[in-house]
């Protein structure tokens, strides 16, 4: 398979981080906000989009639990400081829309001058097709995560596969409907590869290979949840590295997705970081 090379076990500039071992010290928490001003001076983070006052609550409350969930379940040896960059700080790569955006009441119950949500799931039905990469704002459905976000792909123009995290044999397929019935109070943003014939190309790859060899119903493909460092082993798996091996061994000989040597994390913030320029997924819309 042919792949764009530009070396191993190498980092992707802001975007895939591979973890060093750096001890964590005891005052890792000390001084948080300068990595705000850190990530704003590099133009990761928009102070237009993410306060520094928001961020800041949304560090301690949301970011630093799912931390210490990294480090019992992943890797004690990784630093806060370390965790944050491989989770884009908060923040999407393209976008820099914050992932940990909440739907506000109004946004969750409209009044009647805005779309209600049963508009916005059907909406969701109607744009969405074969091959498009679904990324959830917000906690997950099931507590805190070691990593901020979630991401799915559309397996086929009416099905979500998906790893939601929680234990063995994970991986799931659902009607398209009824997945976003289920996430409707979050937003869920859509990105899209513009090369149609290569979408549905990856769409069946990750049908055949993380749900069932033969595309039918049944699932005969059993994978366990779990977070670590071999990006490209295919079980156990976590939800944004499903969707990436599914690009990188889904494409065939097409340059779609960099690479990164054999050991890295890549999670839903700093996903589309990991395609090449040709074939990065546009943002399509929020739902």
């Amino acid at each position: 398979m042919k792949k764009l090379k530009i070396g191993t076990l190498i980092s992707l500039v802001g975007a895939l981080v591979l973890l060093t071992g750096v001890s964590a010290s005891a005052d890792e928490f000390t001084n948080v906000g300068s990595l705000y001003d850190k990530a704003v001076s590099e133009n990761i983070i928009d102070p237009g989009l993410y306060s520094k006052n928001q961020w800041e609550k949304d560090e301690s409350t949301k970011m630093r639990p799912s931390y210490e969930v990294f480090k019992k379940e992943v890797s004690e040896e990784t630093s806060y400081a370390e965790w944050l960059k491989l989770n884009n700080y908060g923040v999407m790569s393209d976008t820099k829309q914050p992932i940990l955006q909440e739907k506000t009441k109004e946004e969750q119950n409209p009044n009647p001058y805005l779309r209600s949500e049963q508009d916005n799931i059907n909406r969701f039905c109607r744009d969405t097709k074969a091959g498009d990469i679904l990324v959830i704002y917000g906690n997950t459905q099931h507590g805190i995560s070691s990593m901020l976000g979630h991401a799915a792909i559309l397996s086929a123009d009416g099905f979500v596969l998906e790893m939601p995290g929680g234990g063995r044999d994970n991986n799931r397929q659902w009607n398209k409907r009824d997945w976003i019935s289920s996430h409707i109070k979050e937003w869920t943003a859509v990105y899209r590869v513009s090369n149609n014939n290569l979408a549905r190309q990856v769409a069946h790859y990750a049908d055949t290979h993380f749900y069932s060899t033969t595309g039918g119903y049944t699932k005969n493909i059993h994978l366990d949840y779990g977070i670590d460092f071999r990006i490209k082993r295919i079980n156990p798996n976590y939800c944004s590295k499903l969707v990436w091996q599914a690009y990188y061994y889904g494409s065939g000989s097409l340059p779609v997705i960099r690479e990164t040597g054999d050991a890295a994390i890549i999670p839903p913030a700093n996903l589309f970081s990991s395609f090449t320029s040709s074939y990065t997924p546009k943002y399509i819309g929020k739902y």
